[in-house]
């Protein structure tokens, strides 16, 4: 089958409304690129969070008729808002076969492996969790989740109690389990990072020991081991939240942080924690602590 590319240029305001179209179209996918290069963060709010200027490309049949697709287009956002568009033909390709050639088995501390459905992980990897790249965070590709994982790996979960507060994909709880931890609490506000969690508990047989649900259902737990993967915002408003999750002893490990928000989000938490060097992947940053029996 023969595709277009068409790629467009708008205001961040009008973005939404340019993908709804051209998936109205039949477009078989979407992804988007800054046109502007200021960076931007999704905070947890619920909606998309675009560039002041971003391009929308699209992958589109080599049938559909482009000229009344861009009629559309001007007529739904306004031809001012429309800054550049360009189009180009794609050779006939499986581009399933290509996704899954692009996304294979990661590895951490030599032995964790998180591994699409459709690969074969390493022979002495183990343990192995099984999770294709989808819509929720978290397919362990992103040096922040790497970072988690990295650390879960080379960590004595035996029998601990974990939560893992923002789970997306439920990645770094079914890690957890995977490598001895006790349970795990996985919690997030988005019922489709939830809904994902739960389908890959399900595929990795990890149910029985996983407890999925939004931040409220926590109310009396406390954990060994706390990861929070998300931003450095929810993090500094979360800090008195989840220092009462942590039990007198147990380990914080914090990621989704810019090395240069490291400072800020230390000064947050050291309070209640004693607070270790950060470590550093690319231009990304994790931090790790340990609860204190009484506060300073």
């Amino acid at each position: 089958m023969a595709w277009l590319k068409l790629t467009i240029s708008s205001d961040a305001s009008c973005i939404e409304e340019i993908g709804e179209l051209l998936e109205q179209f039949g477009a078989a996918s979407l992804s988007y690129a800054p046109v502007t290069g200021e960076a931007v963060f999704d905070e947890g709010g619920g909606e998309a969070v675009f560039w002041e200027q971003t391009a929308v490309t699209a992958l589109l049949d080599a049938d559909t008729d482009l000229d009344i697709l861009i009629a559309c287009l001007r007529n739904r956002v306004g031809d001012a808002n429309i800054y550049d568009y360009h189009i180009a033909p794609l050779p006939d390709e499986d581009w399933m076969a290509r996704h899954r050639r692009d996304h294979g088995p990661l590895v951490y501390g030599d032995t964790l492996c998180v591994c699409p459905t459709w690969s074969t992980p390493p022979a002495q990897a183990h343990p192995v969790i099984r999770l294709d790249p989808g819509l929720a965070f978290g397919s362990g590709s992103h040096s922040t989740t790497r970072l988690c994982l990295e650390w879960l790996a080379r960590a004595d979960l035996r029998g601990r109690t974990v939560i893992d507060y923002g789970c997306g994909s439920g990645v770094l709880g079914l890690a957890a389990l995977a490598l001895g931890a006790a349970r795990v609490y996985a919690v997030d506000i988005d019922d489709q990072a939830l809904a994902a969690a739960r389908d890959n508990a399900v595929r990795n047989g990890l149910s029985a020991r996983l407890k999925i649900g939004p931040p409220e259902s926590l109310a009396d737990v406390r954990a060994d081991i706390l990861l929070a993967n998300i931003l450095l915002g929810p993090l500094l408003e979360l800090a008195p939240r989840l220092k009462g999750l942590a039990a007198a002893g147990g380990r914080l490990v914090l990621s989704g942080l810019l090395a240069q928000q490291v400072d800020d989000c230390l000064a947050a938490y050291q309070p209640w924690f004693k607070m270790e060097a950060p470590c550093f992947n690319q231009e990304w940053a994790m931090i790790c602590g340990t609860r204190r029996a009484k506060p300073d």
